[in-house]
């Protein structure tokens, strides 16, 4: 049986796993992680686990998604747990340079980067808002624990960072989610 949320400590061993299978074949690949296990990463998701590891890099050859569905298979986890599914989305796209990243040196054949705290809130500002009005409830609880990991914690405080301070203009949806929190 496959375990359906895996936390930071599964998702590292399954990455220690590919890289090793990486090096057996001699190829390198790219992670640049967002979403929930960026968030495990920084300490950020009050859960404490992920259905997968989101990467926004381009398409991994069919011989690395072999790989990959081989280490779902021994460590347990989701076929599809490293996925560029999120690549194609405008929320993510539409802001991919202006994100910053911390690089992990864990892997020798895997280059990770994982997505800064305020590069998540940028995007789950934008996962909200272009979610409509009835956006996901991770992206609205992974919001709120950004804004609180930034020291954000209601309306006026907006005003305090760069990223949150034109929000009521640029992602209103976003901005009417706070309004009715209150304070958070």
């Amino acid at each position: 049986m496959k375990i359906l949320n895996a936390g930071l400590t599964e998702y590292n061993e399954a990455l220690k796993n590919l890289n090793d299978k990486l090096v057996a074949i001699g190829k390198y690949i790219e992670v640049r992680a967002i979403g929930g296990y960026a968030m495990l990463y920084n300490g950020l998701r009050s859960g404490g686990y992920t259905v997968d590891v989101d990467t926004v890099t381009e398409d991994y050859s069919d011989d690395i998604k072999r790989l990959v569905v081989e280490v779902s298979e021994e460590e347990g986890i989701e076929d599809d747990w490293l996925n560029n599914d999120a690549y194609s989305l405008e929320e993510v796209m539409g802001i991919f340079d202006e994100l910053e990243w911390i690089r992990d040196k864990s892997y020798s054949n895997i280059k990770l980067f994982i997505a800064t705290e305020e590069s998540m809130l940028k995007l789950k500002i934008r996962a909200v808002h272009f979610g409509g009005l009835v956006p996901r409830v991770t992206d609205q609880l992974d919001f709120l624990d950004l804004l609180g990991s930034l020291d954000i914690h209601s309306i006026d405080e907006l005003s305090k960072s760069s990223v949150t301070r034109d929000m009521k203009e640029k992602y209103p949806r976003s901005y009417e989610f706070l309004l009715k929190q209150g304070n958070w």
